[in-house]
């Protein structure tokens, strides 16, 4: 099985799924369409680093520490009154 990414232009995409869609059945094992942005990319590349590594582990550990119960959590509005209370305290 070989994998092939085509960059569509937004403006053809309909027409070039119309060709996707009159293959033979059983051509095409997997589709995916996703938007090709600078974002996207980003992300990608963030994801390859090994900051990205490091921070995964962090936010995972802390949401384990959550579900454990070992980390204590605050309200929403009581979280965001201590924030505005301290935003206010160093403005």
């Amino acid at each position: 099985m070989q994998t092939i990414q085509f960059d569509v232009e937004d403006n053809h995409i309909d027409v070039f799924l119309t060709l996707l869609g009159n293959l033979k059945d059983g051509m095409i094992r997997n589709l995916k369409i996703s938007k090709n942005t600078s974002e996207n990319n980003q992300l990608h590349q963030y994801m390859q680093t090994s900051q990205f590594q490091k921070d995964k582990k962090i936010f995972q550990q802390r949401f384990d520490d959550i579900q454990s119960g070992k980390a204590t959590t605050v309200p929403w509005d009581e979280g965001f009154s201590e924030l505005d209370a301290y935003i206010d305290a160093v403005s």
